[in-house]
């Protein structure tokens, strides 16, 4: 998560950390994921668009690959060898198996696109911070559905967009750095229609350099349609002591669900409101081993005091079995500048119920 540091000044693009004590020396740590304001394109932005021509339409090879969709069935998807794509102001296009070495760019780049379908294809390999598997900026309309990803900065990122939908896809191992290090992060994304449902998606530790699985920065849904984070399941993170499972409410923000989630050992924290308005934590379960980075299940805590406000939270149906660092349960945390949290007793705390099981050995089945 972003986050506000009490020790020194923020740096752009940059992590820091938030320590503050709880109780008997509880440490919470947060952190910054991004700090690009919502009509601002960062130099990295920039960069990745200009790295290549203004549309860059794939240039394909005839060297397939079969895998496996993503999907309940067990339909084949052959995928052709494509370079990185960017396009700038197209409308109406279908990207279709393709598969994409990322490299040093994003794998596929969208600029001030509408109505773009990204599907059945494949990003991998990137090896720098720029190189995420598909990039959003300024776009409408976009889905991204029964996709792969592996070893890219981050899977998804879309700044400064509507309509973002990203669904039934596999990630695994997210590289970063950070600011990177996401399965998805939606910046200063706005109005209806943004959407992250059903994907699976994996850290494998040794292997991935992960922040926050899913990050919510700065953006805002509506009341009939509010930003969703539904289904997905999330395995792994770590040893950063700032990311974790999903944020919500990052630097503020507005009519934010996190529903129906299920989160094994997702790093420092399991689902988290940050700061914002109209915030719900629904029904999701929650598991954690004891490791060096754990601190706390779920929390909801102003980490913006001075910027945003926090207000009209929910958090309720959640089942959360979470061990801190120090080997004692720490389920859940009200950091008391919020207000009122609806639901705050309809949770299974400390359940014993829960254990890494809750999700099965294998989840990401393409390749």
């Amino acid at each position: 998560m972003k986050l506000k540091n009490f020790l020194g000044a923020e740096k752009l693009g940059m992590v820091c950390s938030l320590f503050f004590i709880v109780t008997f020396a509880l440490l919470i740590s947060s952190c910054k994921k991004d700090s690009v304001t919502p009509e601002t394109q960062t130099t990295a932005e920039e960069n990745a668009i200009s790295k290549s021509p203004k549309n860059t339409p794939p240039a394909t090879t005839t060297t397939t690959t079969t895998t496996e969709s993503a999907t309940t069935t067990t339909t084949p998807v052959t995928y052709k060898e494509s370079s990185p794509i960017t396009y700038t102001g197209v409308s109406n296009i279908t990207i279709s198996g393709v598969s994409i070495t990322a490299g040093a760019v994003p794998a596929i780049t969208l600029n001030n696109c509408t109505n773009v379908h990204i599907t059945l294809s494949r990003f991998v390999n990137g090896t720098t911070v720029d190189a995420v598997g598909v990039y959003l900026y300024k776009c409408s309309n976009i889905t991204i559905d029964y996709c792969y990803f592996n070893q890219v900065a981050s899977g998804v990122y879309a700044s400064t967009s509507t309509g973002v939908y990203v669904a039934n896809n596999q990630m695994l191992n997210m590289m970063g750095p950070m600011p990177r290090g996401q399965f998805v992060q939606l910046n200063a994304c706005y109005g209806a229609g943004n959407k992250i449902m059903n994907n699976k998606c994996e850290n494998i530790m040794g292997q991935s350099v992960p922040e926050d699985a899913i990050n919510l920065f700065q953006s805002n849904g509506t009341a009939d349609s509010p930003i969703t984070v539904a289904y997905n399941w999330i395995r792994g993170g770590g040893p950063s002591k700032s990311g974790g499972g999903i944020a919500l409410g990052d630097g503020g923000g507005s009519y934010q669900t996190a529903s129906d989630n299920i989160l094994v050992n997702p790093g420092q924290y399991g689902i988290a409101i940050a700061a914002g308005a109209v915030m719900s934590i629904l029904n999701n379960k929650i598991y954690a081993a004891q490791a060096s980075f754990t601190n706390v299940g779920t929390f909801a805590w102003n980490q913006y005091a001075s910027t945003s406000g926090c207000s009209i939270v929910s958090i309720s149906g959640n089942e959360v079995n979470f061990t801190a660092a120090g080997g004692y349960q720490n389920s859940n945390w009200d950091g008391g500048n919020c207000g009122t949290i609806n639901g705050w007793q309809n949770n299974t705390w400390a359940s014993s119920n829960l254990t890494a099981a809750i999700l099965p050995a294998t989840i990401i089945t393409m390749k």
